[in-house]
């Protein structure tokens, strides 16, 4: 974790980021539960009724279950579009927009905070077994949920499940994808000593666009993924990659 804060405290676009995870800190202590860690074990949550993520009382508490449990009753696309928000969720209030505006025009979207992808890769392995997938499968995420974008990807694609495009903004460290992703384009702004672009790992044989954002200055590591012109561009993306069922 000092490495990351020193990493982005090295960015001046970063300080209001370093500063704010202080103060969480400060705030939260050191309380934690079993539901915190990306390796949470689900138990009989996994067995409870589906529920509609736009329903929960607050976003911050949507866990693994949720998402693997949410209804499909609302959905008249196709796919299956995940969303992680960053740090302290606090950062990245531009992908429960993105999400919301998802699942109103009929997508299965559900957004969540970075640390919980690894239970949802899990059983979306597993439904991919039982011919349960919706494709396409669409990774997005912003900061830290950028950077665990490239891994969720790559954990389903190095198991067989197809992910047709990731969107990343602002990741702070290198992405690396593999075998079984067709698109990835991530929207940035250069570090000063660390790479945070996304680059081709072995087996890739998709494409990868990383987009400097820095021309335009009223862009910021915590203001990126709310900029409405990259909303648009990811909602004609998926547009193009999915159908109305």
């Amino acid at each position: 974790m000092s490495n990351l804060i020193n990493t982005i405290t090295e960015n001046a676009r970063r300080i209001v980021l370093a500063a704010a995870l202080i103060g969480t800190v400060v705030m939260t202590g050191c309380s934690t539960t079993g539901s915190s860690s990306s390796n949470t074990t689900l138990g009989d949550e996994v067995a409870k009724p589906q529920t509609q993520i736009a329903e929960v009382e607050n976003v911050d508490n949507i866990r693994p279950q949720h998402v693997i449990n949410r209804s499909k009753v609302r959905v008249s696309r196709t796919g299956e579009i995940y969303l992680m928000r960053g740090l302290a969720n606090v950062f990245s209030r531009g992908i429960d927009r993105m999400a919301e505006d998802m699942r109103a025009r009929g997508y299965d979207a559900s957004n969540f905070s970075y640390k919980f992808w690894k239970p949802i890769a899990e059983d979306i392995v597993a439904r991919a077994k039982r011919d349960e997938v919706s494709y396409p499968v669409v990774i997005m995420g912003h900061s830290l949920g950028g950077n665990e974008s490239s891994k969720f990807a790559n954990y389903l694609g190095s198991r067989g499940v197809k992910v047709s495009l990731v969107v990343t903004f602002d990741p702070v460290e290198t992405g690396r994808v593999g075998a079984n992703i067709d698109r990835v384009v991530n929207y940035y702004l250069p570090m000063q000593k660390e790479d945070n672009t996304i680059h081709a790992a072995g087996g890739f044989a998709g494409t990868i666009e990383n987009i400097d954002v820095t021309a335009d200055p009223s862009i910021t590591h915590t203001n990126v993924e709310k900029n409405a012109r990259f909303q648009a561009a990811s909602m004609n993306k998926l547009n193009e990659i999915t159908k109305a069922l």
